[in-house]
């Protein structure tokens, strides 16, 4: 796995950034022309640069799914020509002042109806996304935003509109089609929100959300995926929503809490058209929790039969902690097997915290011992790595690495958090962990409470990207947090570690080759990414520095500005 994505970025290597619109021309006169660009902004840094590389990590699936769903409604509309582009600008060419313009320009010149739809935008990325929804709309073209953050902040929403922004909130499977459809009758409004046949529960009461059974599939965009260091990867939402009531989490209410499900025969055809149309080997399944989703059964067991078929097919997927679990019975065992037997090679679980009373306070009670569930959390503080240490030991048992979400910055943090707590999960015997700042996201259980006691120390929404600390805690001040955040990479990801690693190709009881040398490879990765300042799920390799700096922060000031 190693050897083919490295072998395949060095056959790049040579290639500089190109626009992915090189190529597009005029409009066939004959029927109507729509150029849709489905843009996913970057990020500031703290420098107020732009955040670019050479190589990405993990593709957009926002931008394949709408992709997809973009190509579907030109397959029924036959009256129009779609000409779609998609850019990654974490990836792809700057899309500074003159590249906005020529993209007007080049709109006008060719006689084509031009929308710009920002996709996915999360809260961390809201500012770039802003300030280019601005620049398009100062050159006259419509403009679309979507993504969890317009979903979840009314006021980011509100000023959106009020210049002229079209905002999309929720999914998109019965929205997009309605929307391009608008644009091109000239009746585009000015909000659109999710449709469905189905309600799901939220935080906040019920929401509408569509059925996936039969929405069209992602959109593999060969371009887009040499864009990142294995062009032999690609992703795919088998499911969505998520039960739980995490109290950090955005999505149940975005996506609701009842888990709905893509036909699992479509999607393993998929993978199969995937594999031996375009050569790819591995997939991320980006379900937020593929145990809980209604199809993983049928889903898994297609997949492990393309592999008997003789396809060389790998996954990483997500999952809550229960499969590994003696608890979760047979259920949860069948889980485990057959993820392997599909090819599973990393699996990732949201630990979040070793301390026994902050799992109680994200009321992520999933995570803990059934025996505790109901009852103080004091008790089981002791116990709590071995519970862990039992759920790695069932994957590793059956060749799967285990890859975990941790935070730094709850409420039993002290000094010492971070390199202690990467010390315990070394012990446990986690390969890959990602470290995170707590960060009280828009609509969240936490923001609400970060808003009520006042202790929020940011209104600069690029501070909300989960690397910066932007809540007042009890023990701890700014520069402390960012020190044990510091240090929990630092110690986990120790040369030592890492040389190990290396030297040993992850050699782990249990674990087979894909996940040996797929652990090896994101130890090396992380350990790099975290030296040079960027998150490793965040960012990529080879980092490229752009003339682009940050303007302003505040809305009312880029609308100055813009």
């Amino acid at each position: 796995m190693i050897r083919r994505g490295l072998a395949s970025a060095l056959d790049r290597l040579r290639l500089l950034p190109a626009r992915p619109d090189a190529g597009i021309g005029a409009a066939d006169v004959r029927r109507p022309v729509l150029r849709l660009y489905l843009v996913k902004a970057s990020r500031y840094d703290d420098d107020g640069r732009l955040l670019q590389f050479r190589w990405g990590v993990i593709p957009g699936n926002t931008l394949a799914v709408l992709a997809g769903l973009a190509r579907a409604w030109a397959g029924s509309r036959t009256d129009v020509e779609l000409q779609l582009v998609v850019w990654d600008e974490l990836v792809d060419a700057t899309l500074d002042a003159a590249t906005i313009a020529s993209i007007t320009d080049a709109a006008s010149r060719d006689g084509v109806r031009l929308l710009i739809g920002l996709c996915g935008v999360q809260t961390g990325e809201y500012p770039r996304a802003r300030d280019l929804a601005l620049q398009f709309r100062s050159h006259g073209a419509a403009v679309a935003v979507g993504g969890f953050h317009v979903s979840s902040d009314p006021a980011s929403r509100a000023f959106l509109e009020s210049a002229g922004v079209t905002v999309a909130t929720g999914e998109a499977e019965d929205t997009l089609g309605r929307l391009l459809d608008d644009f091109l009758g000239g009746r585009l409004r000015c909000s659109y929100a999710a449709e469905g046949s189905l309600r799901a529960r939220s935080d906040e009461g019920t929401i509408v959300v569509p059925a996936l059974e039969s929405a069209p599939l992602p959109s593999i965009e060969a371009r887009y995926l040499r864009r990142f260091f294995n062009a032999r990867f690609a992703t795919i939402d088998t499911s969505r929503g998520c039960p739980y009531v995490c109290s950090f989490c955005a999505v149940k209410n975005v996506m609701g809490r009842s888990v709905r499900a893509r036909d699992p025969r479509r999607v393993v055809d998929w993978i199969a058209h995937a594999h031996d149309e375009h050569g790819i080997e591995s997939f991320l399944l980006v379900d937020d929790d593929l145990f809980r989703s209604p199809a993983w059964e049928p889903l898994l067991t297609g997949i492990a039969a393309l592999r008997r078929a003789g396809r060389r097919i790998a996954l990483f997927l997500q999952s809550d902690v229960q499969p590994g679990l003696a608890e979760s019975g047979r259920d949860g065992r069948r889980f485990v097997d057959l993820a392997a037997a599909a090819g599973c090679y990393q699996v990732f679980m949201g630990f979040e915290t070793l301390d026994a009373v902050d799992v109680a306070g994200l009321r992520k009670h999933q995570n803990r011992h059934a025996a505790d569930r109901r009852r103080d959390p004091g008790p089981e503080a002791d116990r709590l790595d071995a519970h862990y240490q039992a759920i790695v030991a069932t994957w590793h048992a059956v060749g799967v690495g285990v890859h975990c979400g941790y935070m730094i910055g709850l409420p039993g943090d002290r000094a010492g958090c971070g390199a202690a707590a990467a010390r315990r999960l070394a012990d446990i015997g986690v390969d890959i962990v990602s470290f995170f700042a707590a960060t009280p996201l828009p609509g969240t259980a936490d923001h609400r409470a970060a808003l009520a006691d006042g202790s929020l120390l940011s209104d600069d929404w690029g501070d909300y990207d989960t690397t910066h600390f932007v809540r007042r805690h009890g023990f701890l001040d700014r520069s402390g947090l960012e020190r044990e955040y510091r240090d929990a990479y630092r110690t986990f990801y120790s040369p030592r570690r890492l040389a190990w690693s290396a030297a040993t190709l992850h050699r782990v009881a249990g674990l087979g080759w894909p996940a040996r040398t797929g652990m090896m490879a994101q130890q090396l990765y992380y350990g790099y990414a975290s030296r040079r300042g960027w998150h490793p799920m965040l960012g990529g390799i080879w980092r490229r520095r752009s003339a682009e700096r940050r303007r302003v922060v505040d809305d009312e000031a880029a609308r100055a500005v813009y």
